[in-house]
């Protein structure tokens, strides 16, 4: 639903809705991240308290947990970097291009067969964060192929994790 859809009534009980500061939990493997940045339109009923969240909104909630998880969590299992991949609606061989990995390399991120490193979890991090700048992953795939240069590049080039 796009913010002009947005109806003033509650789908669930009919009272009014308001645009409120809103907290989001999210589940990222066995961490749990809280997000009070925005705002939602919530249900003014204090025993219904339905929120409305649009696909792009919680997308954003999804992502930047995904990223706090990352750059902060100790441990970074597999079910994180595939919360990540997904939180960004991305294919394993689309992520791992991103990245400059191997499908395969991510892959095994993903099935815990190969543990992941800091520098490639930093590297998910960067493309998190440049779809969330960006607003949606197409932007951020159109602003990241209209670059004519790369700003790093390391020789030679290796897959991540080997």
């Amino acid at each position: 639903m796009s913010d002009t859809e947005r109806s003033n009534k509650c789908v669930e009980c009919g009272a009014r809705m308001a645009n409120r500061g809103y907290e989001h939990v999210e589940k990222v493997g066995k961490y749990k991240v809280k997000d009070a940045t925005a705002f939602a339109m919530q249900c003014t009923s204090e025993k219904c308290g339905e929120v409305e969240l649009t696909l792009n909104e919680l997308a954003g909630y999804q992502r930047r947990a995904a990223a706090v998880v990352l750059r902060e969590a100790p441990e970074v299992d597999g079910t994180i970097v595939k919360y990540a991949r997904r939180a960004l609606g991305m294919k394993q061989v689309d992520l791992a291009e991103q990245i400059g990995c191997a499908a395969e390399t991510l892959s095994r991120w993903e099935t815990g067969s190969l543990a992941i490193q800091r520098a490639e979890q930093l590297a998910i991090v960067a493309v998190l964060d440049g779809v969330e700048r960006a607003g949606s992953l197409s932007a951020y795939l159109e602003e990241n192929h209209a670059r004519t240069s790369k700003t790093f590049e390391v020789s030679p080039r290796r897959a991540c994790g080997g």
